[in-house]
């Protein structure tokens, strides 16, 4: 007999640092950062990410990865929170997987 254990994908079960922050509802004129853990090819998945997102939310401002320290180490660390806040980010995208 095979059996699976099925688990959920969602970030906030079992997290330590609590649920995420609530979702904007709109990207409209908000300051976009984006961090990378350096996987999945991101150099070429963020500048497209950046491209659809100018197109579709024209007015908002979107700091490439390639302003922040990268690293998947480094994603969660003081350092990132302390730049990303000075930055006024309104929210960030973080990737990519592998």
């Amino acid at each position: 007999m095979i059996s699976f254990q099925v688990l959920n994908p969602c970030g906030a079960v079992g997290s330590t640092k609590g649920a995420y922050a609530p979702r904007l509802p709109d990207l409209a004129g908000k300051t976009i950062g984006m961090l990378s853990n350096q996987l999945g090819e991101a150099d070429r998945i963020f500048p497209a990410m950046r491209e659809l997102l100018r197109k579709r939310f024209p007015t908002a401002n979107i700091i490439p990865h390639t302003e922040f320290p990268q690293g998947g180490d480094r994603i969660d660390s003081a350092e990132i929170v302390q730049i990303v806040q000075s930055k006024k980010c309104d929210a960030v995208i973080v990737g990519n997987a592998q």
